[in-house]
């Protein structure tokens, strides 16, 4: 299937997303996969410090 200029000219102009689903998704928290470990290695271990005082 062959597009004019004129269809692909509107679909680069068109401001609504061409997949409303996919617009209207909630972004992932943009973290690094290093920090997200990190973290999850810090409240790993916060939780074996309260096990050892009890």
């Amino acid at each position: 299937m062959i597009k004019t200029i004129e269809v692909i000219t509107e679909a680069i102009r068109n401001p609504k997303h061409q997949f409303p689903q996919a617009d209207a998704r909630p972004k992932k928290a943009q973290k690094h996969r290093y920090e997200r470990r990190k973290i999850n290695e810090y409240m790993r271990l916060g939780d074996w410090l309260n096990e050892a005082q009890s």
